[in-house]
């Protein structure tokens, strides 16, 4: 799981696009995970232009295909942890996932499989990653295995 990296503010441009240093930053997470990332089986994102962009240069550092990013509503930042578990019960049964999203719903989400009770607090600051063992889909299914 990982949020959006920096994104230009909405005063300079309405679809905020990442900020030239999001996009470094981003880029230095994906040079710096190059080795552990991938090969995924399925990189998704919400359709908001910022999620996209921060999934296709991670998708490029494990050579998946920009063009293969699914976009979900279940990764907008209003969404759910049962959004996103439906969203998951859509795929054809994905191993490896890298899903792009924003605030609440991807500490949210990240909560969700690491929480038997009360939410998990994690600070996710623009570009964090969050790569979680999920193994089983239900509330405190996963283990934590990086928090970047």
């Amino acid at each position: 799981l990982v949020r959006h990296g920096e994104a230009v503010p909405e005063r300079v441009d309405p679809t905020r696009p990442l900020s030239p240093e999001g996009a470094r930053a981003v880029s230095t997470v994906a040079e710096t995970l190059a080795g552990r990332m991938g090969p995924f089986d399925l990189v998704a994102a919400s359709g908001k232009k910022r999620a996209l962009q921060t999934a296709a240069i991670l998708g490029e550092a494990a050579e998946y295909p920009a063009g293969r990013i699914a976009e979900t509503g279940a990764l907008s930042p209003g969404a759910t942890p049962e959004a996103f578990l439906a969203f998951l019960a859509e795929c054809a049964s994905p191993d490896r996932l890298l899903c792009v999203g924003h605030l609440p719903s991807i500490a949210a989400i990240a909560s969700f499989f690491l929480s038997h009770g009360d939410p998990v607090p994690l600070a996710f600051g623009p570009g964090t990653v969050c790569r979680i063992r999920v193994e089983a889909l239900r509330r405190g299914g996963g283990e934590l295995l990086l928090f970047l």
